[in-house]
């Protein structure tokens, strides 16, 4: 072997290094792994989860956005981040595997200053210039809104401005960034908001259809059912579909929300009163059936029920039948994908559990499409 052979593995370890090592070599790197799923999969990843769920611990592979929760704005207009926010291991490890990562901005608890800053044309520009520098100096491939909640007529005007003045600074850069929203599931608060004129400006719209029922609600009810049931007007899956719809949200920039946790109730059954309704997420709904508490199906709203066993308490959360069927609903109707809520409350002892079947469901559609396809052929023939 001649010597300039001998340095051949010695160059290609140091390029290795140095690939690892430079802030930007990520973004222009081939991807590890591009995503084979057919629909959008977006992922919402607490920053304050960090240290008990690394980068390490995400499944890339069943993503296809990732969306890094929260910053938020002040009513000046200030892009405000979390002294814990930056991640670069985490958006390094996404762009490897093709994953785009999204900056979002808001959250429940954290709007507080959405108002102020969209009410005047200059905190508005100073937000979206912050955002737009924000997210080019680290790499962020978008931004994803939540303001919970837009709430008055004001309010109402000068989101469909920020929307669009953002939406153009986004998508004037090289490449275009991409800009979602955080929607909320129905009439109540989405009343307030113009998606007739705003929905060409985002490329996705995504519905928090979870939250159905919970500790603001008069009586026990799922947190998340495909369908409403008994007669229960506080909205499903399917209810929150036709309304975006109806709102002419475009099927293929609209996205359904699926709750990695559930919510509990201290009564023996649904539609009942109760006086005290606590969180849990699905890995600590797992450990409850693990205790002795039972797992119930209610086949007309399709989700699962968990009951303690002297039967004074229930929690109603999504399992791997419910998610499934939830993805088939999404498939069928042809809408763009789904959100989840969020992905570190999955059971990731057994691989994961929930986030797996949203990948099972959405890798292979066509497939899927050509056996109900030939079904029908044979049912007409």
């Amino acid at each position: 072997m001649t010597p300039a052979l001998l340095l051949l593995p010695i160059v290609a370890l140091l390029f290795a290094l140095l690939s690892e090592t430079c802030p930007a070599s990520y973004r222009s790197s081939t991807p590890l792994l591009a995503p084979k799923l057919k629909r959008v999969v977006i992922g919402y990843y607490p920053a304050w989860k960090r240290n008990e769920f690394s980068h390490q611990r995400v499944h890339f592979e069943l993503l296809t956005y990732l969306a890094h929760a929260f910053t938020k704005p002040d009513a000046l207009g200030n892009l405000i981040v979390p002294v814990d926010y930056l991640y670069p291991e985490l958006l390094r490890e996404a762009h490897r595997y093709g994953v785009k990562v999204l900056m979002s901005i808001g959250g429940w608890g954290n709007s507080e200053g959405f108002p102020g800053m969209a009410s005047a044309p200059e905190t508005r520009t100073r937000f979206v210039n912050q955002v737009v520098d924000f997210v080019r100096q680290h790499h962020y491939d978008g931004v994803d809104i939540d303001w919970e909640f837009v709430s008055t007529a004001e309010d109402q005007r000068n989101f469909t401005v920020l929307i669009k003045e953002l939406s153009a600074a986004l998508k004037s850069q090289s490449p275009p960034l991409v800009l979602t929203m955080a929607a909320p599931s129905g009439s109540y608060w989405g009343k307030w908001i113009n998606y007739e004129e705003v929905a060409a400006d985002f490329d996705y719209i995504s519905a928090m259809t979870y939250d159905f029922h919970g500790p603001w609600s008069d009586h026990s009810g799922h947190n998340s059912p495909l369908y409403s049931c008994g007669g229960d007007v506080c909205g499903s899956f399917h209810d929150s579909h036709l309304y975006f719809l109806s709102r002419s949200v475009p099927r293929e920039k609209l996205l359904l929300g699926l709750a990695f946790f559930g919510r509990s109730f201290d009564c023996p059954g649904l539609y009942q009163k109760f006086q005290t309704s606590t969180y849990y997420g699905y890995g600590e709904v797992i450990e409850l059936l693990k205790s002795g508490w039972a797992s119930l199906w209610d086949d007309c709203a399709k989700v699962p029920l968990a009951q303690s066993p002297d039967g004074k308490m229930l929690v109603s959360y999504d399992d791997e039948k419910s998610i499934s069927l939830k993805c088939e609903y999404i498939l069928d109707s042809g809408l763009a994908g789904v959100i989840i809520w969020e992905i570190t409350q999955d059971d990731d002892s057994r691989g994961p559990v929930l986030l797996g079947a949203v990948g099972r469901a959405f890798q292979e559609p066509d497939k899927r499409k050509r056996d109900r396809r030939d079904k029908f052929t044979e049912e007409r023939e």
